[in-house]
């Protein structure tokens, strides 16, 4: 089972928009939204989402790219006194249609030096997870849905999907959030057999544990 992210993308930000922010402080929109765009990032957004093991299995040649709306940002993005980013992580996706269902191929960028962006493709889907929540669902996903069978090389997470937020506080929960207890049901791709689990996510203040139970007997 391959996880991600694998941060392949190397792209060096020469030419941001005019303007800096005040070195050490969060950027604003303005300039957050000239690296978003700057087409050497675009490039290699595109190329981590098409890397993804959910698309590359699809080998679909037609399909049609598009940005999504959200982006979940981990770690605010900073730019130095010169306006290169030198700090910051976020997750963007592309929504891929024209060949069949519309899948979600989300995307990790990190700033790892100054002007230096690194991508790689993140699981597809709705989830909330963040990257390293993401890893460590994998496990027991896997388990849940009942182990790679022997000998099968071709096992990958073929969606997820946010379900929604539990507990009596649900109703108050901001969309898209990592925050209280939440579940996501996740499809698994084990050699063409596909597999659904349900994962029930709580988190509290030590971190998060997670729960796995096949679909058809999830709580």
């Amino acid at each position: 089972m391959r996880k991600g992210s694998g941060l392949a993308g190397v792209f060096l930000l020469s030419m941001i928009a005019a303007g800096s922010a005040e070195a050490g402080k969060p950027a604003p929109a303005q300039q957050f939204a000239a690296v978003l765009q700057n087409p050497g990032h675009l490039q290699l957004v595109l190329q981590s989402a098409q890397a993804t093991p959910a698309w590359t299995h699809l080998a679909c040649a037609g399909a049609v790219f598009t940005p999504a709306p959200q982006i979940a940002v981990y770690v605010p993005i900073v730019f130095d006194s010169t306006g290169a980013p030198v700090r910051g992580e976020w997750r963007e996706a592309l929504i891929a249609s024209g060949c069949g269902a519309p899948m979600t191929l989300n995307v990790l960028t990190k700033i790892t030096d100054p002007a230096t962006l690194a991508t790689g493709y993140l699981l597809p889907g709705s989830t909330v997870a963040d990257p390293i929540l993401q890893n460590a669902a994998q496990g027991p996903a896997i388990k849940a849905a009942g182990g790679v069978p022997a000998g099968c090389r071709q096992a990958y997470i073929a969606n997820t999907e946010f379900v929604g937020y539990e507990g009596p506080n649900a109703a108050k929960q901001s969309a898209g959030k990592q925050m209280g207890p939440w579940k996501e049901l996740w499809t698994l791709d084990l050699c063409g057999s596909p597999r659904q689990v349900m994962l029930h996510f709580v988190a509290d203040a030590t971190g998060v544990a997670i729960n796995a139970f096949p679909a058809s007997a999830a709580p």
